[in-house]
Formats: C-alpha cells, structure tokens, sequence
C-alpha cells in the first residue's frame, strides 16, 4: 500500500483517538456529544471510493500480499485501524535460541482495565496477534488458534513502553507451539503459550 496513504491514515487515526479520548475523559453534554457526532457522520459521508475486497480475496503470489492486507487491518497491528496501537516489530531469539519476533509498543488509557494497566482481555489479543506472526517461521504451512494459555504475572502498564517476545518451542505435523512474554523494563508482566494446528490435508 501507498506510503502517502499510510501517513494520511495516521493522521487519522490520531484525530479519531483524540475524540475516543475525549468522550472517556471529559464530563461532555448531550449536546456536545450529539454535535459531534453530527460532524462525524459528515465526514463519514465525505469517504467516497471504491470498496475493497475482504483481506483474505486479494490477489497474491506467495501469501506476502494477503499476509500486508491483514496487517493493515488488524485491531491489533493495523496502520489503517482506527484503534489499533503502533507496534515497532523487529527479530528476536527464545531462551535457547529459538527463532522469534517482538515488538515494542505504548498503550494509553484507552486500553485500560485496572487503574493504570492494560485490560487483560487486550493483552490476550496482542499475544495472540504476536504468536501468529511467530509461527510463520515455521517450516511448512502456518495455522490457526486452537489454544492460548496467558500467565498474568504483574499488572501491565499503561502509557509504558512495554516489550512482547514471541519464538517456536516446537514443530511436527499440524502442530506448531510457541511461546511468549512481555516486559515492561526488567519486569516480567505475563507469559503466553500457545497451540496453532496447520489445517487437515486431504490425506488427513
């Protein structure tokens, strides 16, 4: 996708946040919120183009291409999401030098459960979204959730830079386990394993 229209989704993606922010802040009137909407569904009608086929029905060579498509609509990753964080991805090692990825990522008081710390429903998605990417670097074909096991070891921060690391424990057949954690500096925060099955063959 274009660069130019990445940014400009950014732009964005920054206005519709400060509005969420604003309407979870701030002691608003009916009539506050009610103009406001009124704005937004001008806006809304002022987004004309063409429509876009679902991520999965783009057209692709070697899965790279639907693979980005996701991405940039993903709640969790998504640089057209209007409410995904921004998630800085880079290679990492396992303990034992296993293959993974991380990312760094600042969550602010939207994703808030407890005072000051990201709901843990959240967490779960993120580690689901980081241990999706991590069982790519699998040989053979990637699949999909069958189990997600998260420790909550410490609350986890908000408007922190917090780090997830994910990496392969172990592939054989469909089975592909990985696992993962996240700190907020030295501080352990939660642990994640989890379980993707690679689809059935026809051979079973």
């Amino acid at each position: 996708m274009d660069n130019d229209v990445l940014s400009a989704a950014e732009e964005l993606r920054q206005a519709i946040r400060e509005i969420a922010h604003k309407t979870t802040e701030l002691d608003l009137t009916p009539e506050q919120l009610r103009k406001t909407a009124e704005h937004l569904r001008i806006a809304s009608n002022n987004l004309q183009g063409l429509k876009l086929p679902p991520w999965w029905e783009r057209e692709q060579d070697d899965g790279s291409q639907t693979s980005r498509t996701y991405r940039h609509r993903s709640l969790f990753q998504g640089q057209l999401h209007p409410f995904s964080p921004t998630l800085h991805w880079g290679d990492c090692t396992g303990p034992d030098g296993e293959s993974g990825y991380q990312f760094e990522t600042t969550l602010s008081s939207l994703y808030e459960g407890p005072p000051h710390a990201v709901h843990g429903g959240y967490i779960a998605g993120l580690y689901d979204e980081l241990l999706g990417a991590v069982q790519s670097l699998s040989q053979g074909d990637t699949g999909y959730t069958a189990k997600l096991l998260i420790r909550y070891r410490s609350f986890t921060p908000t408007e922190k830079k917090l780090v997830f690391r994910g990496w392969i424990t172990k592939s054989s057949g469909r089975r592909i386990n990985v696992k993962a954690s996240c700190h907020d500096g030295d501080r352990l925060c939660s642990e994640a394993e989890a379980l993707f099955l690679r689809p059935r063959t026809d051979s079973g």
